[in-house]
């Protein structure tokens, strides 16, 4: 296990192998950098990986919900890392939550970036839960009272289920994320926290076309939190985009990537 000592919190990551290309892997929300224990079979001698703990989760820590990750602070870290590291160009893959950080990451550094592999990402189509933890003033308030206290919100949910507008797979993903007091302040925490961190698109299109960067997006078929579907407003603006769409839900994603690869090679 290393660690990176910011101003701002303490990164944590584990390095696997020496090879001079590198790549920076980040988890989804509740994960941590276990997640992507499936991914090293995948690694070859020329590689290294560099797999973290995001800030909220596992062993990495954030100094203080009073300091908000913003992209200024984000491209900090990631200098200081490469420089502790000694390393200029990266390649960058992400699933879900991390896939958010990885286009924040390709944002700030469209030239060091040799590729982005997405699973699933947030960032593209902004969904419910980070539109809910960035309302104003007494709506952010509201957010915060059903993160702490939801079990007026749960019954609110179990209604809509019965009535068909909410489907039983997001509200079985959304209990799995608050079942304790704990996993709740995580939620509330981690997206108050990283609320400055949403990428923008339009630059992230205009870098990829110009620089050609490859770019691979993986999609689950079953998968209700983020899909093919919703994703096209961003894919079809970069021509070169692979996309691959695999018989899978969203919780299984890395580990069906990973076997993807592992037969396609990577």
């Amino acid at each position: 296990m290393d660690f990176l000592n910011t101003s701002f919190g303490k990164l944590a990551y584990q390095k696997h192998g020496k090879g001079n290309d590198v790549y920076l892997l980040f988890h989804g929300f509740g994960q941590n950098m276990k997640a992507f224990d499936t991914f090293l079979t995948l690694r070859k001698e020329t590689q290294t990986y560099l797999i973290f703990d995001i800030f909220y989760h596992g062993q990495s820590s954030w100094k203080s919900i009073n300091y908000k990750l913003t992209k200024d602070i984000w491209k900090e870290i990631i200098i200081q890392l490469m420089l502790e590291e000694g390393f200029e160009k990266f390649h960058l893959i992400g699933y879900s939550m991390g896939g958010k950080f990885s286009l924040a990451t390709y944002e700030l550094f469209p030239k060091q970036v040799q590729s982005l592999l997405l699973m699933a990402p947030d960032g593209i189509k902004t969904g419910f839960w980070y539109n809910m933890a960035t309302f104003p003033g007494i709506l952010n308030r509201v957010f915060r009272h059903v993160v702490f206290h939801p079990e007026r919100f749960f019954k609110t949910m179990k209604m809509l289920k019965k009535v068909g507008i909410l489907q039983k797979s997001l509200i079985k993903f959304v209990k799995s994320q608050m079942k304790t007091r704990t996993m709740r302040a995580q939620v509330y925490f981690t997206w108050i926290v990283f609320k400055p961190l949403q990428p923008s698109l339009g630059k992230i299109i205009q870098s990829l076309r110009e620089n050609q960067t490859p770019i691979t997006l993986v999609t689950g078929k079953f998968d209700k939190m983020v899909t093919t579907e919703n994703l096209k407003k961003f894919t079809t603006k970069i021509p070169h985009i692979k996309i691959v769409e695999l018989e899978s839900g969203h919780n299984s994603l890395i580990e069906d990537t990973k076997n993807y690869y592992f037969e396609k090679g990577f």
